[in-house]
């Protein structure tokens, strides 16, 4: 969630807002801070070793006897900020993968690309047709929900697999065979954030949220969650018309509105909205301890002029909070590989379990090609009951002893994958505003 905020997009764009994961990244070295990854696990992350990145792909390669990779990742756009922390994750999994023997036996190679963002449509069809036209076996990405809608009916009708670390629309549960995410939807977050919302005390909840399908489709999980943990919405209910259009500038009269119905609590549910949903709360003398945010707009505010002092609210974000271990990992690799750091750590996760994922599927197949990897997915993920492994290595040592019927369980935490190629449970990580950051790391909540 880096330095611009979350654009209005027609569907739910993956990305959290670009500053609010650098404040993240922040939020994982509060002390006491915990994780739910598995990643310390691996081997290597016990040796605590950066390791090299794998070779750039010829395109000369038959992808039935070489796992070919091509990532599709914001390198450019407005989620740019979000790239290095799936490309590390990528990275260091390759990396992992090729230190292990490879995948049946053969050193992977990759092909990295661009998919920017839907401002800038015409680099992700491009950049697609360039992974399909040398022959990927899969692809990691897109982050963004309707980058990844805008090119899949491409990439589907080439029959290869697309696996998004980072999307969270609703609408994309199912949407194709070839299609696959370890990232919670929206439904997920929905839960949890109003499980959280109400076991803070609050029994009235009001919501402004936005006209658009990502504020009310999240809109809808969030409310469904409060009522049945007891609370009422008491503003911005499913059915009451009282979202505001995307376009809105001033927000007096939604203020008003939702203060008149006495909330205990408010819930933005918006995008770049709230800058100035913000001002008119605080001037209405609302407290800024009774707000939440959602992925979409749980950014860092320090350099927005009038925002007002958020310490004590709070929001929620897909994903969990890396732990220190991992994170130090993916940072050796980037800073090696990729003479850079990593400042936002949103998906890196993900990315990293993505990959792996399909690895082992190919491994399980007895070849990299897309059908095979698409058929055993599912599998590798848990859905058919198998030993359980924490790491490349240890998994494949399962496959080669003759264990096809592993599960692989990695940093992300989530649960098998679904017959809607979902995660069937995954977490949903809760931040508490410090001044006008949200630094400090609470609590993984599992949906």
């Amino acid at each position: 969630m880096p330095g611009t905020l979350r654009t209005r997009r027609g569907l739910a764009v993956v990305a959290i807002g670009a500053t609010a994961v650098i404040a993240l990244a922040a939020c994982s070295s509060t002390s006491g801070s915990t994780s739910t990854s598995s990643a310390s696990s691996s081997s290597a992350a016990a040796s605590g070793t950066a390791l090299t990145a794998v070779s750039t792909c010829s395109g000369s390669e038959d992808n039935k006897t070489t796992f070919k990779l091509g990532t599709f990742l914001p390198l450019t756009g407005s989620l740019a900020s979000l790239g290095p922390a799936a490309v590390a994750g990528a990275g260091q999994a390759l990396s992992e993968i090729a230190k292990a023997g490879g995948v049946n036996g053969t050193a992977p190679c990759i092909i990295s690309t661009d998919s920017s963002d839907t401002d800038h449509p015409t680099i992700g069809q491009q950049n697609i047709k360039k992974l399909l036209a040398a022959k990927v076996g899969a692809i990691l990405g897109a982050e963004s929900s309707s980058v990844s809608e805008a090119v899949l009916p491409t990439v589907a009708a080439q029959s290869t697999v697309m696996f998004s670390p980072a999307n969270t629309d609703d609408k994309l549960t199912g949407i194709s065979p070839w299609y696959f995410r370890d990232a919670p939807p929206n439904a997920v977050e929905g839960n949890a954030l109003g499980q959280q919302v109400v076991q803070d005390g609050n029994s009235k909840v009001g919501i402004l949220v936005f006209n658009d399908s990502y504020g009310t489709n999240l809109r809808n999980s969030i409310q469904k969650s409060i009522e049945g943990a007891g609370g009422t919405v008491t503003y911005g209910a499913q059915g009451k018309n009282q979202e505001f259009p995307s376009t809105e500038t001033n927000f007096s009269s939604e203020v008003s509105a939702v203060l008149a119905t006495k909330p205990d609590a408010i819930i933005i549910d918006a995008f770049d909205q709230t800058a100035q949903i913000l001002p008119a709360l605080a001037s209405a003398g609302w407290s800024m301890k009774k707000v939440y945010f959602v992925d979409g707009n749980l950014n860092d505010y320090s350099a927005t002029k009038g925002i007002p002092d958020l310490t004590g609210a709070k929001g929620s974000t897909q994903g969990v909070n890396p732990s220190d271990s991992f994170k130090a990992l993916l940072q050796g690799w980037y800073q090696k590989n990729e003479n850079g750091k990593v400042d936002a750590w949103g998906y890196a996760a993900e990315s990293y379990d993505a990959v792996t994922i399909m690895a082992l599927a190919a491994d399980i197949a007895g070849d990299s090609s897309p059908a095979s990897i698409q058929k055993n997915i599912l599998p590798v993920t848990g859905s058919t009951n198998g030993t359980a492994c924490k790491s490349y290595a240890d998994c494949l040592k399962l496959i080669k002893s003759g264990t096809k019927n592993i599960h692989y369980e990695g940093p992300s935490g989530i649960g098998p994958l679904n017959a809607g190629h979902d995660p069937s449970s995954g977490y949903i990580s809760i931040y508490q505003y410090v001044g006008k950051a949200p630094s400090k790391f609470l609590n993984s909540v599992k949906g």
